[in-house]
């Protein structure tokens, strides 16, 4: 039984494997993900931007709260409010190893 199985490892190491070598490997930094949302308000419009990320997200979705805004991506977003009122500004956030967190604001529009 030994023969066989020094017999199946020699045969096993010499078939062009690659050895495993933990230096060459990447690992994603799986840390959880935080942010804040930073916004500038002049009257009903408002720009957000993603401020103080702990690591790069895979996607950024951005809702800005009054149930007929349109998806945005990405580190900045602008959007133009219908009607005065206060508003919550939400960045939901994917890191690469799929974990999410959710950054918000709440803004005051006026005309």
């Amino acid at each position: 039984m030994k023969q066989l199985f020094a017999l199946l490892l020699l045969l096993y190491s010499t078939t062009g494997c690659e050895p495993f070598n933990l230096e060459r490997k990447n690992f994603a930094d799986c840390k959880a993900p935080s942010a804040t949302v930073a916004t500038t308000v002049n009257r009903l419009q408002v720009n957000a931007t993603l401020t103080n990320p702990n690591q790069e997200f895979r996607t950024i979705e951005w809702d800005f709260g009054d149930g007929r805004s349109l998806p945005q991506v990405g580190t900045k977003a602008a959007y133009l409010y219908d009607r005065p009122g206060t508003y919550t500004v939400r960045a939901k956030l994917t890191t690469v190893c799929s974990q999410t967190t959710t950054a918000s604001r709440t803004v005051s529009v006026t005309e």
